[in-house]
């Protein structure tokens, strides 16, 4: 039986997720930034990383995504997934 523990890829090219369906984390990064040292500042959605050089927002690491802002049962879908963290990618963009 094949079991896929986590997904990742990128959302127009500017952004890097990964999501760890067994412990339920979502990371998010800019794609330009992901060997940058940051630091966490904690938030409602997660812990938003800012870039320790300049301090600029530079990712998001969410715990318990699915359990705090997903609907109903984890999708069984590659696509309904990458369709769930489509908008959170967003959240990093702005």
């Amino acid at each position: 039986m094949v079991k896929t523990d986590s997904i990742e890829g990128t959302a127009d090219g500017a952004l890097w997720y990964h999501y760890d369906i067994d412990s339920d984390v979502l990371y998010l990064r800019l794609a330009s930034a992901r060997e940058v040292d940051t630091y966490a500042e904690e938030t409602d959605d997660g812990l938003l990383l800012r870039s320790e050089a300049s301090d600029e927002p530079v990712g998001l690491t969410v715990v318990n995504w699915w359990k705090r802002f997903g609907k109903g049962a984890l999708p069984d879908s590659i696509r309904a997934l990458e369709k769930a963290i489509e908008p959170w990618t967003q959240k990093v963009a702005a």
